[in-house]
C-alpha cells in the first residue's frame, strides 16, 4: 500500500511540515509506504483554462493536457491508494504551489456529463492545513469553509476526505527580529506550546486511520 504526501509550504521544517511528517508517520506505523512531494520544488502553474480535458476526443478522461512537472505528479497520485496534503493558509487559503495543483487535478478530473467519479476507485485523503491567525480569525473570515470545499470537492471527484486545521502557530522563533509589534507574542507561544503537541497528535491519527481504513475498506 502506498500514500502521496504533499507538503505545500516552501518551508521543509514549517508547521505544515511538521504536521505531514506526523501523518505520515502515522500511515507509516499502519503499514504503508509513503513519500512526500515538495510542491514548491516543482516547475508547473495553475489551470489555464484551454478546456482540452472537456474536448470530445481521445484525451478526454486522460486527465491534464498541459506538460510540465504536473504531469508526472498526476500520474503518481493515480498509481497509489490515497494522499496527504499539508499547506499553510497565505491570504484565505492554500499557498499558490497547493491551489496550482488542486485546480489542474480537481478539474482535469471533473465530470460535466453525468457529475459522477471519472476515476475507478476511491482515493481518500486528508488535509492538514497550518495557519497563524487563531479560532476567532479563522471563523470571521470564512477560512474554515475555504478549506471545507476542498475535501468537499475531493469527495466528490475521488473519495472520503477529512481536515485539520492548526491554528494559531508560530511563525517566526524569534519575533524580535521582525515587524510584529501588533502579535501577542506571548499569548501566541503559550498557545502554541499547549496546542500544536495536540495538533501533531491528530494528524498522526489521521495518517494511521488513513491506511487503516484502506485496509478495512
Amino acid at each position: 500500500m502506498k500514500i502521496l504526501g504533499f507538503n505545500g509550504s516552501a518551508r521543509k521544517n514549517g508547521n505544515s511540515m511538521k504536521l505531514l511528517n506526523e501523518a505520515v508517520r502515522g500511515a507509516q506505523d499502519a503499514g504503508a509506504e509513503v513519500e512526500i512531494i515538495q510542491l514548491y520544488e516543482k516547475n508547473f502553474k495553475g489551470c489555464r483554462s484551454c478546456f482540452a480535458c472537456k474536448r470530445k476526443t481521445p484525451f478526454y478522461g486522460k486527465g491534464c493536457a498541459m506538460k510540465d512537472d504536473f504531469s508526472a505528479i498526476m500520474a503518481q497520485m493515480l498509481e497509489v491508494d490515497g494522499w496527504i496534503f499539508a499547506s499553510p493558509i497565505y491570504m484565505g487559503h492554500t499557498s499558490s504551489s497547493m491551489s496550482a495543483l488542486l485546480e489542474r487535478f480537481h478539474f482535469s478530473h471533473l465530470n460535466y456529463d453525468e457529475h459522477k467519479k471519472m476515476v475507478e476507485r476511491d482515493y481518500p485523503s486528508i488535509f492538514l492545513y497550518s495557519m497563524n491567525g487563531n479560532q476567532n480569525f479563522m471563523h470571521q473570515n470564512g477560512i474554515e469553509n475555504a478549506c471545507k470545499y476542498d475535501t468537499f470537492l475531493m469527495q466528490e471527484a475521488f473519495g472520503p476526505c477529512q481536515y485539520m486545521i492548526a491554528n494559531s502557530t508560530l511563525q517566526f522563533d524569534d519575533y524580535s527580529k521582525y515587524h510584529t509589534a501588533g502579535v501577542p507574542v506571548e499569548k501566541k507561544t503559550a498557545f502554541n506550546a499547549e496546542h500544536f503537541p495536540q495538533y501533531l497528535q491528530t494528524a498522526y491519527n489521521m495518517g494511521k486511520n488513513l491506511v487503516e481504513g484502506l485496509k478495512n475498506g
